[in-house]
C-alpha cells in the first residue's frame, strides 16, 4: 500500500515539475519566434530551428511557417506521437491554440495524453489507430479532420511513403514528413509495403525503415507541393503546397536538405552501437528497398548511396 501511495505521489511530482519547465520553455520560444518574425529574409530553415517540445527543432521551423503565413488554417493532424510530450505539434497546440487532431497507435501512450492537462486546456482530439495505405482515408474522416488543415505531421517509423502516397482525403498546406537518412539524396527508394511493419521486428539494428529525401520530394511534387528544406539534424523534411512557392521565395533564399550525423544503431539486445553511415548501411544490406524509378526490388548493398 506504501509503495502504491508512494509512486502516486511521485508521478503528481513528475508531472508538476514538467509542467513548470514546460512553461518556461514557451516563454523562451515566444521570445525567440518574435526575434524570428522580425527577420526579412533567411538563408534556410536551419537559421529559425528551436526546441520546445519537438526532438529536434520542428517546433521554431513551424512557428515561423505559421507566422509568415497568418492566413493558414489553425488546424492540424500529427500521426505517431508516443505520449505527445514529444512532438512536433505540441508548441503550436499551445502558442497558436489550434484546433489538434492525432493518431497514435499505442493504446497506453494514448491514455496517457488523454490524462494530461493540454488534453482539457486545448481541442484536441485524440484517436488510438495503427495507420495503414488502406485505413488512413477512412479514419480521418470519422475524425472528422478538416479537409484543408493546416499542418500535416507524418512519422510512424516504417511505411510512410505509401501512407502519404494514398492520402487523398486532405489539402495541408504544410506536410512534414520523416525520412531515412541512410538512404542519401540521390536515389528515391523506401522499405517495401508492410502492413503491419514494425521498425525494431524489421531489423534488430533499429535502421531500416521509411523511405530516402529524394522518394518523398518526388512524391509530393507529384501531388503539387514543393519542398522548403529539412531540419538540420536531417530527419524531417517540410513541403507546402505550390501556390505558397512565390512568397516563400520572397523570405527564404535556398531550399537545404541535411543528412543525419546522429548514430542510432542497435546490437541485438536493444543497446546502442553508435555506427557511422557506412557501417550502419553495411549492418542492413542484404534488406530489401523498393527502386521506385523502375519499381523493382534490390539489396540495399547493391545501391550506391
Amino acid at each position: 500500500m506504501i509503495g502504491v501511495i508512494k509512486k502516486y505521489i511521485a508521478k503528481i511530482l513528475r508531472r508538476m515539475f514538467e509542467e513548470e519547465i514546460e512553461k518556461k520553455l514557451i516563454l523562451k520560444a515566444k521570445k525567440l519566434s518574435l526575434t524570428h518574425n522580425k527577420i526579412k529574409k533567411i538563408k534556410n530553415l536551419s537559421e529559425v530551428e528551436f526546441q520546445v517540445s519537438s526532438q529536434w527543432g520542428e517546433d521554431g521551423i513551424i512557428d515561423w511557417i505559421f507566422n509568415k503565413f497568418s492566413k493558414l488554417p489553425k488546424t492540424f493532424l500529427e500521426i505517431g506521437t508516443q505520449d505527445y510530450r514529444e512532438s512536433n505539434t505540441r508548441f503550436l497546440l499551445v502558442n497558436k491554440n489550434c484546433d489538434g487532431y492525432v493518431i497514435e497507435g499505442d493504446s497506453e501512450a494514448t491514455k496517457d495524453i488523454k490524462s494530461q492537462r493540454i488534453y482539457w486546456k486545448h481541442n484536441l482530439t485524440v484517436k488510438n489507430k495503427f495507420i495503414n495505405k488502406d485505413n488512413i482515408n477512412n479514419l480521418i474522416r470519422e475524425m472528422n479532420v478538416p479537409k484543408k488543415v493546416g499542418l500535416l505531421s507524418l512519422d510512424i517509423d516504417g511505411v510512410d511513403y505509401w501512407v502519404l502516397k494514398e492520402l487523398t482525403c486532405l489539402e495541408p498546406s504544410i506536410i512534414i514528413c520523416e525520412y531515412n537518412s541512410l538512404f542519401g539524396v540521390k536515389k528515391s527508394i523506401t522499405v517495401p509495403y508492410d502492413k503491419t511493419f514494425d521498425r525494431t521486428e524489421k531489423h534488430f539494428s533499429n535502421l531500416y525503415y521509411g523511405a530516402s529525401i529524394k522518394a518523398f520530394v518526388d512524391l509530393m511534387k507529384s501531388k503539387k507541393y514543393f519542398l522548403l528544406g529539412t531540419n538540420t539534424s536531417g530527419n524531417n523534411a517540410f513541403f507546402m503546397k505550390n501556390i505558397f512557392l512565390k512568397n516563400i521565395n520572397k523570405i527564404m533564399k535556398e531550399k537545404k536538405i541535411y543528412l543525419s550525423k546522429y548514430r542510432e544503431s542497435r546490437n541485438k539486445k536493444g543497446k546502442l552501437t553508435y555506427l557511422d553511415r557506412y557501417n550502419s548501411l553495411k549492418l542492413i544490406g542484404n534488406e530489401v528497398v523498393i527502386d521506385l524509378k523502375d519499381n523493382s526490388k534490390k539489396k540495399i548493398k547493391d545501391l550506391i548511396l
